[in-house]
C-alpha cells in the first residue's frame, strides 16, 4: 500500500484504496486482540481490494495520460506550492474522474479530461509567470507607491514594458524561462531606478534647488568621477565635449588596465609553466636517481638536464670492450635516457694519469664510443642524437696520486640534455 502511495496511484483509484485502508485498519485492531484468524481474513480482503484498485488505477493512468503529464509539468513549475488551492481543486477533479473509472463509467470520466488538461496547463503557466516576475512586480509596486509614475514616468513605463515582455515570452514558449527572467530582471532594475530618480527630484524640490544649482550639482558628480585621473574637467566647454573628454580618459584607463591584466596573466601563465616543468624535471630526476646505487653512479641535476657520473664500468686494462658484468648498468643508462621525450646524449670518457696523455685520450675516446654504440644498437637511441667525446686525463675529479683518486678518475659520464 505504501508503494502504491509513492507511485501516486491513490488519486487514480480513490474508492478502492480507501476501502483497502479501512480493511487494513480493521486487521490491525484484530491483531491487537490476538485474533490471528480474523487478521488473516482481513488481510486477504485487503489484498483483493488492492489488486482491483491497482488495476483500476492503471486504467485511469492510461485514460488520463495527457492530464497526468500536464500535472507533472505543473508540479515542476512549482504550481502545487505557489498556487496550492487551484492545484488541489484540480486534483479533486482528477479523483472524481478516477472514481468514475472505478465504477466503469469510462465515457463520463473522459468528459473531465479537457477541463483538467486546460486547468493544469493554466496553473503551470501562471506558476512560471509568478516565479519569473514576482520580484519585478514587487519592485514596480514599490515604485508606484513612491510616486514614480508622477516623477519618473518614462523609466517606470520602460519597467512595465519589460515586465510585459517577460510574460509574453512565457505565453509564446514556456521553455524560454531564462529569457523571461532576464526581461523581469531588467524590469526590476528599471523600477528601482525610477525610485532613485523620484527621490532625487523630491530632494531637489525640498531644497528648492534652482536649475543652475542642479547643473552645478551634476558637474560636481562627474568631477568626482574624474578625480582619480588627476585631470581637471573644463566646464567652460559644451557639456558633450566635457562628457567625451571624460569618456576618453576612462577608455584609456580601461585599456591600460586590460593591458596590465593581460601582462599579469601572461606572466602568471609562464610562471605556472616553469613551475610545472620544474616539478616534472624533479620527478624525472628522482626516478633516475633511484635507478642507480651509490656504488654505480653519482646522479646530478643540471637544470632540466641530468648528468650520470658512472664509476662502476670495468673495462679491461688498456681496452674498450664492455664486460658482461656491466650490461645491467648499461640497461639502467638506457632507461634513464628514455625517461626524456627526445633528448640529446653526450657520452664522455675519462682516465687517470697513468700512461701517456695521447694514449689516455685515445683510450677514453674508444670507451666513450663503445658506450655510445651500445645506446644506439641495444638501447635504440638515434645515433644523430648521441655525441661521444674522449677527455683522457684532462678532467680529473680526484687526486691521481692515490689509488682511490685514480679509480674515481677512471669513469664514463653520460649527460642527458633536455633543453
Amino acid at each position: 500500500m505504501n508503494e502504491d502511495r509513492v507511485n501516486d496511484l491513490f488519486d487514480l483509484a480513490p474508492v478502492g484504496f480507501a476501502a483497502a485502508q479501512s480493511k487494513l485498519a480493521e486487521a490491525i485492531v484484530l491483531g491487537q486482540k490476538r485474533n490471528d484468524a480474523g487478521v488473516a481474513e482481513k488481510v486477504a480482503e485487503v489484498d483483493q481490494l488492492l489488486d482491483k484498485a491497482e488495476s483500476d488505477a492503471t486504467r485511469s493512468k492510461r485514460l488520463m495520460r495527457e492530464v497526468l503529464e500536464a500535472r507533472q509539468l505543473a508540479i515542476a513549475a512549482g504550481a502545487d506550492t505557489m498556487l496550492k488551492e487551484r492545484f488541489e481543486l484540480l486534483d479533486e477533479k482528477l479523483r472524481k474522474a478516477s472514481t468514475l473509472v472505478e465504477k466503469g463509467d469510462i465515457e463520463d470520466a473522459k468528459k473531465w479530461r479537457p477541463e483538467m488538461l486546460q486547468g493544469y496547463s493554466d496553473v503551470e503557466l501562471d506558476a512560471l509567470k509568478q516565479d519569473a516576475t514576482e520580484n519585478a512586480r514587487q519592485d514596480i509596486a514599490q515604485a508606484t507607491e513612491s510616486e514614480a509614475d508622477e516623477y519618473s514616468p518614462k523609466t517606470l513605463k520602460r519597467a512595465l514594458e519589460e515586465l510585459a515582455l517577460s510574460v509574453a515570452v512565457l505565453e509564446t514558449n514556456r521553455t524560454q524561462r531564462e529569457k523571461a527572467k532576464n526581461h523581469a530582471l531588467q524590469a526590476s532594475r528599471l523600477a528601482r531606478r525610477s525610485v532613485e530618480i523620484t527621490e532625487m527630484i523630491k530632494d531637489f524640490k525640498r531644497r528648492e534647488y534652482t536649475m543652475e544649482e542642479i547643473i552645478l550639482w551634476y558637474q560636481k558628480q562627474i568631477s568626482l568621477i574624474s578625480e582619480p585621473t588627476g585631470d581637471e574637467l573644463h566646464f567652460d566647454q559644451p557639456n558633450h565635449e566635457v562628457v567625451t573628454a571624460l569618456r576618453n580618459k576612462l577608455v584609456n584607463y580601461t585599456e591600460i588596465q586590460q593591458a596590465e591584466l593581460a601582462t599579469r596573466m601572461d606572466l602568471q601563465s609562464r610562471l605556472e609553466a616553469v613551475e610545472r616543468e620544474n616539478r616534472e624535471a624533479q620527478a624525472r630526476f628522482d626516478k633516475i636517481q633511484d635507478l642507480f646505487s651509490s656504488y654505480e653512479a653519482n646522479v646530478y641535476r643540471q637544470g632540466h638536464n641530468v648528468l650520470l657520473e658512472l664509476r662502476a664500468f670495468n673495462f679491461p686494462s688498456g681496452g674498450s670492450d664492455i664486460q658482461s658484468e656491466n650490461f645491467a648498468l648499461l640497461d639502467k643508462i638506457v632507461t634513464a635516457v628514455k625517461s626524456f621525450p627526445n633528448p640529446d646524449v653526450v657520452v664522455s670518457g675519462h682516465t687517470d694519469s697513468v700512461g701517456g696523455a695521447d694514449v689516455n685520450q685515445q683510450l677514453s675516446q674508444r670507451r666513450a664510443e663503445t658506450v655510445a654504440s651500445f645506446l644506439e644498437k641495444v638501447g635504440g637511441v638515434a645515433r644523430n642524437h648521441i655525441t661521444a667525446i674522449g677527455y683522457g686525463e684532462s678532467r680529473p675529479v680526484a687526486n691521481n696520486e692515490t689509488e682511490r683518486g685514480r679509480k674515481s678518475n677512471r669513469r664514463i659520464e653520460v649527460l642527458i640534455i633536455n633543453e
